[in-house]
């Protein structure tokens, strides 16, 4: 008989603990820190032409102009509907790495068909270089194949900064 109700007893104790199991609790409080996280995501700034991305003690960078080339290169399989020469100007405030000094290019380059532009070897006269703290890399230069003729570019810069933090910028340019 005290056999019948210590397991009857058991029983019962392990029916309310699984009950009151914190799983369900678990998954509120996961949708409510998802909420949170997507209320505290900032909205990524678009610059323009001229304006400066600064990484603070980094490096600071602008897009000084993006113009059409009818130059093509006789020797490349793509058939681009329209190549822009991108001119850009960068200082380097502190970057420092044990590879290289500061060189910024661009990361992705999309154009108007929302398509993404590879690189395209022409109109190009300067090219960016390794710059050491202190120093300006003045007028860069990168030429890029859109598959879409279009007036205004999206160009975007993705770089590791010293302490090893991915920056990025956006830049939404017009094509003159």
């Amino acid at each position: 008989m005290k056999t019948k109700i210590l397991l009857s007893f058991l029983l019962v104790s392990v029916v309310i603990l699984n009950g009151c199991s914190s799983k369900k609790e678990e998954t509120k409080t996961n949708s409510s820190t998802t909420e949170q996280t997507k209320q505290e995501t900032p909205k990524e700034k678009i610059y323009g032409l001229n304006d400066e991305w600064v990484v603070d003690g980094q490096w600071k960078l602008k897009i000084t102009s993006v113009t059409p080339t009818a130059e093509r290169n006789q020797f490349s399989e793509d058939k681009p509907a329209q190549v822009v020469v991108i001119n850009y100007t960068y200082e380097n405030l502190g970057y420092t790495s044990d590879v290289q000094d500061l060189f910024l290019t661009p990361s992705t380059v999309i154009d108007e068909g929302k398509k993404v532009s590879k690189t395209y070897p022409a109109g190009v006269k300067v090219y960016p270089k390794p710059t050491p703290v202190g120093a300006i890399m003045d007028g860069a230069q990168d030429a890029y194949g859109l598959q879409t003729e279009s007036k205004t570019i999206k160009i975007i810069f993705e770089h590791y900064d010293g302490n090893k933090k991915k920056q990025k910028a956006i830049f939404e340019v017009p094509v003159k």
